[in-house]
């Protein structure tokens, strides 16, 4: 007998598949751009992320969080959300290689769990915050 997911579970997996698909996106697109338009590999970098970026905004705001918020509400919330998760990953990595001398590829996956994690989370309460279904008043 097969059970539905949870309504979080199943955020969460749509989550990581978002992941997925913006990162193939974006290394899709810095190879693309080296190779095709010849871009240098900083350049190329920086265009690839923002391509990745905008696939990873555009498909948690829509599939993901279900969200109907304007885009200049939760556009910059995106940006510090990601901006914020990223400045825990390079601290994670940071001190854990640096200060404590832990492996750096262990340090890496504390890195990117961190990351994950605070991105949803920051997301889901804060980016796209859920709110609950209006109940429709019966007038009497």
């Amino acid at each position: 007998m097969a059970t539905a997911l949870t309504p979080l579970i199943s955020q969460m997996l749509r989550f990581g598949a978002v992941g997925v698909v913006n990162t193939s996106v974006g290394l899709t697109a810095i190879y693309a751009f080296m190779y095709v338009f010849r871009a240098d590999p900083i350049s190329a970098n920086v265009l690839g992320y923002i391509v990745g970026f905008s696939v990873s905004f555009w498909l948690n705001r829509l599939w993901t969080f279900e969200s109907n918020g304007k885009i200049a509400d939760v556009l910059p919330r995106y940006v510090a959300v990601v901006a914020a998760a990223f400045l825990v990953n390079l601290t994670i990595v940071g001190v854990s290689t640096g200060y404590f001398a832990f492996n750096p590829y262990l340090s890496q996956i504390a890195g990117v769990i961190a990351y994950t994690t605070l991105s949803f989370t920051w997301c889901r309460v804060y980016v796209f915050p859920q709110t609950p279904p209006q109940t429709e008043r019966v007038k009497c």
